[in-house]
């Protein structure tokens, strides 16, 4: 039943999206760098923007598109992507049995209705991003018990498609889920290793460099990126020079984040801790679009469940206010995307641009509050979690994670 709605939905998202400019564009982007593995000419060759920027491993994976219409992958893309987000708010509200209580399944049915029209999800279903299908496949790796011997490589397959996902690797290992760390490091390689025997010589060309080369995405300064270097360098007016002051808050970002996380994790908040190691590695990234930030949609799910519990006015307004923010996309009021004009920005048109960052650094400082006040609470054990207590020293939960 869901994948028919899924399907349907995608059917009249083509029908009525199919002449907008953005349409698929990414998409088509993934469609040209499945052609160009596919006939064997430069992937990473420089075409008129955007250039293909994804490891070669997503390039071989990319090659059925390229023997689809855009209306064809239009269908299919959509569909996948709805599905991977409702089976993401699934796992978001703890894998809810939805057949046994009505008001369980109207409540994730409007999550879901509500979460499509979340401004990161709607461009991602809009545009054909890979975000909804990569943030599933992490989440559900994440979720599985620690004693499974594939856990991480979903972590680890998704880091080979984008390189994004690769920061779960190092909260894996500082939590100390060795294994799990060890598996997502090996998959990881893994898709370096195919990319390698299929692509050699642009696999060659990738690692050796491309990969660094983050004016192949975009200008920092575009009002659309919403990463702690685009944010610097319209504050500052100018890119050049930056990097020392990116370099610095970024590792205290690394730290921060990864600290809490960590933290998060002991005290059994799983899907805390997930949400912030994922903000982490969005603000440090050097662009980050507006549509990346899919993963502010777990975080307003454990915004809700946490008010909810709690009874806090003050947490109920802030998560109402992040919300209609990401629904009303400050950043492109009254701005265009211009590479001058972009560096010339006035107070106001710096604060609108912002403001997706500002909120990922409040999300962490929210989490640092809540571990804070729990601190002097028990160690929580929730009710999906088997007789055997989990030892949170090492994070190591008895049963799969319900967030």
């Amino acid at each position: 039943m869901a994948l028919l709605v899924a399907v349907l939905a995608a059917t009249v998202a083509v029908i009525v999206y199919q002449h907008n400019p953005g349409w698929m564009y990414d998409a088509k982007v993934y469609r040209t760098g499945g052609a160009a593995a596919l006939q064997g000419q430069d992937v990473y060759r420089r075409l008129p923007p955007p250039a293909f920027t994804y490891p070669p491993f997503a390039a071989v994976l990319f090659i059925p598109l390229s023997l689809l219409s855009v209306n064809a992958i239009g269908v299919l893309w959509t569909a996948t992507s709805i599905v991977c987000l409702g089976a993401s708010i699934w796992l978001c509200l703890g894998r809810p049995a939805l057949d046994r209580d009505r008001r369980v399944l109207l409540l994730y049915a409007a999550a879901c209705a509500l979460a499509v029209w979340l401004d990161p999800v709607s461009l991602t279903l809009l545009l054909g991003q890979v975000n909804l299908i990569l943030m599933f496949v992490v989440l559900l790796d994440l979720s599985l018990v620690d004693a499974n011997r594939w856990k991480g490589l979903g972590v680890g397959i998704a880091a080979g498609i984008k390189l994004v996902p690769a920061f779960f690797i190092l909260y894996l290992l500082l939590t100390r889920r060795f294994r799990a760390a060890a598996v997502a490091l090996a998959g990881m390689a893994a898709t370096m290793a195919a990319g390698f025997a299929a692509l050699p010589h642009d696999s060659i060309r990738y690692w050796g460099g491309v990969f660094l080369d983050s004016s192949r995405v975009g200008d920092p300064q575009n009002i659309r990126s919403q990463s702690l270097r685009s944010v610097i360098v319209r504050w500052l007016h100018t890119s050049q020079g930056i990097e020392p002051a990116w370099i610095v808050l970024s590792a205290a970002v690394v730290v921060a984040a990864l600290g809490l996380a960590v933290w998060a994790h002991r005290r059994g908040e799983e899907l805390l801790a997930v949400c912030v190691a994922a903000t982490g590695a969005l603000l440090i990234s050097p662009i980050t679009w507006q549509h990346h930030w899919v993963w502010m949609l777990p975080a307003l799910i454990w915004l809700g469940r946490r008010a909810w519990r709690t009874g806090s006015r003050w947490l109920w307004v802030i998560t109402a206010i992040i919300a209609v923010e990401f629904y009303v996309r400050p950043y492109i009021w009254g701005m265009r995307v211009d590479p001058v004009a972009d560096l010339h920005l006035g107070v106001w048109q710096l604060l609108q641009s912002s403001t997706y960052a500002v909120s990922a650094l409040l999300l962490l400082g929210l989490a640092a509050l809540t571990m804070f006040i729990d601190r002097r609470q028990p160690l929580r054990v929730t009710s999906h979690q088997t007789s055997t207590p989990p030892d949170w020293a090492g994070g190591r939960p008895s049963s799969p994670v319900r967030y």
